[in-house]
């Protein structure tokens, strides 16, 4: 349902003046050009071109923007996606070579940034949604330049007051999918790949309620063993299999959080008391493993990092936090697992704790 009224806040200010038969009629359209994207081999380009600073769009060449200005090599939107894009539906959405300082300031940034989120979202649990064969398009996404445009927007978006304040929320989603050079392991994660395969292949059903109810480090070698035994049945998706059998173990073997805290301490030098704090968090995680202890202080850091963004000045040093709370957010997501299953034996002030 909140999948559902996020995509209404989005569609609502589209073709606002039509009458209702319109509106209904042109949506229609709208969702079948979708669902066609899906299943397009190019998805929603029709060709790859260089898109040049001088405003030249040139072939696939080597070097092609040269001599006009430099530029960025991408997908070329077909007619409907473009159609889509200036209606307000901002679909296939590219970040490489995006002016992050002025992109922030344009008045519908935001319409657009909650679409980007939600069709990043979107290409998690459903299989790459409208880039579900386009993903497999030579020269359509450069992920390096997106990775960079994303890290450039984040940033960007890390250095104004709102986006640390009450945009917060928004802010942390984006650092958490959109892939901007630092790649943090997350449950969250997991349990969206596992969604994805579940809901193309309904034997791994069992699985996937496995994994999001009750996550353990048995779970890769549960899932291996599983494509083991459907060779020959599911051969295309062997490697998403693989996939999040690795993501598991990189959570699950994921060196300990307090050497990220110190890690992190020694860089922000500039900042004493927010390096104090950072080596006293580490040093209160590694004197009590307990699952209680792990789950109760990482969840008080969490909220003492969101407090000390306002403090920091460096906006990439704010992203650096932001990155740091996720990998925080890991141990708290495994740390309450374990509690769940001790929780009959729990006095009921600590449950409230």
């Amino acid at each position: 349902m909140k999948l559902i009224f996020i995509l209404l806040t989005l569609i609502l200010p589209v073709n606002l003046w039509a009458s209702d038969e319109a509106r209904n009629t042109t949506n229609a359209e709208y969702a079948k050009w979708i669902d066609e994207m899906k299943t397009a081999t190019r998805g929603p380009f029709k060709n790859v071109k260089w898109f040049c600073n001088d405003g030249s769009l040139l072939p696939p060449k080597a070097y092609a923007c040269k001599n006009h200005g430099g530029g960025q090599q991408r997908g070329n939107y077909t007619k409907h996606a473009q159609t889509l894009r200036d209606n307000g539906y901002y679909i296939a959405n590219f970040l490489g070579g995006i002016d992050a300082k002025k992109a922030v300031k344009k008045a519908d940034f935001n319409n657009q940034y909650n679409q980007i989120i939600l069709e990043k979202f979107l290409t998690h649990i459903d299989d790459g949604w409208i880039l579900r064969k386009a993903q497999y398009y030579r020269g359509a996404v450069q992920a390096e330049q997106e990775r960079n445009g994303a890290h450039d927007l984040l940033v960007a978006l890390s250095a104004e007051k709102e986006w640390i304040t009450y945009r917060y929320l928004g802010l942390r989603t984006g650092v958490r999918l959109l892939p901007h050079g630092k790649d943090t392991a997350s449950i969250q994660k997991i349990r969206q790949m596992a969604a994805s395969l579940a809901a193309s292949d309904k034997s791994f059903k069992k699985l996937r309620v496995k994994i999001h109810n009750d996550p353990d480090a048995g779970d890769a070698e549960m899932i291996r063993h599983y494509v083991k035994t459907k060779q020959g049945k599911h051969v295309s998706d062997y490697k998403k299999y693989t996939e999040l059998a690795n993501e598991i173990d990189r959570v699950y073997q994921a060196p300990p959080v307090s050497e990220l805290l110190r890690k992190d301490a020694k860089i922000f030098s500039g900042d004493p008391s927010l390096q104090k704090y950072l080596r006293n968090a580490a040093n209160t995680l590694e004197e009590d493993s307990s699952p209680k202890h792990q789950y109760i202080y990482t969840a008080a850091t969490l909220a003492d990092l969101r407090n000390f963004l306002p403090e920091i000045k460096s906006a990439s040093a704010r992203l650096r936090i932001l990155d740091l709370s996720l990998s925080l957010e890991a141990v708290n997501f495994k740390a309450g697992t374990e509690l769940r299953k001790s929780m009959g034996t729990l006095k009921r002030i600590e449950r409230i704790r």
